[in-house]
């Protein structure tokens, strides 16, 4: 889950490139750019030092940068080092990912199932998927052993529950509310 911060970087960056219609070259900028600078634990240490000073931090990053990466994606790390908030790069990548699959009409759905499914299985619940959110489908399965007796899916923030615990929870609810 991001943080109202992130989403802001995530939410302006991806306003600028859809002014251009570059919403898709820009998320593979973004995603280098933290593949370079998040997910490689010696620079995420750099730029997190504190006795190394920002101009310094800027000055190699631009150098590293420059040329190999869209420029809005360049200042905006920037603007990261300068406000000390380079940790939250990949959450603010998380997001504009998000905002450009919905962009492209891709919803990422988590299926969790107690069992693997076959691939029959599987594309019968992504058409299931598909036609109940009226939008493509990106699925992540996960076996999680403690559900019981069927699928739960969710996609941002929505939960579909597929499930006989789920069932019985809600049945249980309409109990309690009479």
């Amino acid at each position: 889950m991001t943080g109202s911060i992130a989403r802001n970087y995530a939410r302006a960056l991806f306003e600028l490139a859809a002014e251009t219609s570059s919403v898709d070259p820009v998320e593979t900028d973004l995603r280098a750019a933290r593949d370079a600078l998040y997910t490689d634990r010696e620079a995420r240490a750099f730029l997190a030092n504190r006795l190394i000073g920002r101009p310094v931090k800027k000055k190699l990053v631009r150098h590293a940068f420059e040329g190999q990466v869209d420029q809005r994606v360049l200042d905006l790390v920037l603007l990261m080092i300068d406000r000390g908030r380079t940790s939250l790069l990949g959450e603010v990548t998380e997001d504009y990912e998000r905002r450009a699959r919905i962009a492209r009409g891709v919803r990422h759905v988590t299926l969790t199932t107690a069992f693997p499914l076959g691939a029959e299985e599987t594309a019968r619940v992504t058409r299931a998927l598909e036609t109940r959110l009226a939008s493509r489908v990106e699925l992540e399965v996960v076996i999680d052993a403690e559900v019981i007796g069927g699928l739960v899916a969710e996609s941002e923030g929505q939960e579909i529950e597929f499930s006989i615990e789920g069932q019985l929870r809600a049945l249980s609810s309409s109990i309690e509310g009479r």
